[in-house]
């Protein structure tokens, strides 16, 4: 599932990234793989989000 997590502040991703892995570990703890997969891939995009923000804060500091 594609997510459009751009318009969305850093607080609401960090959020979303505790409720995902939340989601993955009560999937992963009752063996269901396939639903373990998606809410893994959900916080990878997510995880992917956040550190382009920080990169992109760190670029805007050094400037």
């Amino acid at each position: 599932m594609a997510h459009n997590y751009r318009q969305l502040d850093l607080q609401t991703l960090i959020d979303l990234l505790a409720e995902e892995t939340e989601k993955y570990t009560k999937a992963f703890v009752n063996g269901s793989l396939k639903e373990s997969d998606q809410h893994g891939a959900n916080i990878n995009a997510l995880v992917e989000e956040i550190n382009i923000r920080k990169r992109g804060n760190i670029v805007s500091n050094a400037e």
